[in-house]
């Protein structure tokens, strides 16, 4: 039988500790569970969070997996052509629609596309974002959460200096604020070759017990989607994201939809 590496080991250790626990554990509880000295566990939590595999609840607080595994698993799972909880909704909506459907939530101050359903009739599609980032200010999905943040929150993350990704990326702070303003009276949110150049995009919040897990997101070429058009589907997204907030794992919180 082969040889266990010990330092893979205790890694995998660690991400199956942190899967058990929802809350989240200290260095001293990963420290007991597995066996291993702070210092060492330490340096491989370091490691597991540059990489984005957990994240600190604050300064000396406790570590939580991030949705990365879970988009990884969803990546392999649309290889392997694998059901999914979410997939019927989103799949029902791209079929509907003919254009791209994501499921999104939110990793850190980035946005995290975690699963896609594409209409088949299309030869011209969006690139699908599955296990993949991007910033807040940039999508649909990502002002939706910003628009639900307190001002002090808002405030913080509008403080940094914000990258334009595509010629329409709104990057100015008071610009932004009147952005969430206008999401925050709709219920839904837009983004207009915000992210990518002639894409266009709308998202509706995916809400449980009233706090925010989640987003459905629906994409595509702007020639296609115009602004009236994504006005005019915000309805029935909304209508996809309360199936999905109706079919949304208990254990899957509102803290893993927070900075």
């Amino acid at each position: 039988m082969p040889r266990e590496v010990a330092g893979i080991t205790r890694v995998m250790r660690i991400l199956e500790s942190l899967a058990g626990a929802p809350d989240g554990l200290t260095v001293s509880d990963l420290s007991r569970a597995i066996g291993c000295g702070k210092g060492t566990i330490s340096k491989m939590l370091d490691t597991l969070e540059q990489r984005h595999y957990v994240r600190q609840d604050g300064p000396g607080g406790r570590f939580l997996l991030t949705w990365r595994l879970l988009a990884l698993a969803f990546g392999h799972a649309d290889q392997a052509g694998m059901p999914r909880i979410f997939m019927p909704v989103l799949q029902e909506l791209a079929d509907e629609t003919d254009e791209l459907v994501q499921l999104a939530v939110v990793d850190g101050d980035q946005v995290l596309f975690v699963a896609k359903a594409e209409g088949r009739g299309q030869t011209i599609r969006m690139l699908p974002l599955v296990g993949l980032w991007a910033p807040l200010h940039a999508t649909a999905a990502g002002k939706l959460w910003l628009a639900t943040l307190p001002p002090k929150e808002v405030t913080r993350v509008l403080g940094r200096q914000l990258p334009a990704v595509a010629p329409k990326t709104i990057t100015a702070p008071s610009a932004l604020r009147d952005e969430l303003a206008r999401i925050r009276t709709a219920g839904y949110a837009i983004a207009d070759e915000e992210l990518a150049e002639g894409g266009r995009a709308v998202a509706a919040p995916i809400r449980r017990d009233g706090a925010l897990v989640g987003a459905v997101a629906l994409s595509g070429p702007g020639y296609r989607l115009s602004l009236e058009r994504l006005h005019g589907l915000a309805p029935r997204l909304t209508e996809a994201a309360e199936r999905l907030a109706s079919i949304w794992p208990a254990h899957v919180s509102a803290k893993d939809f927070s900075a």
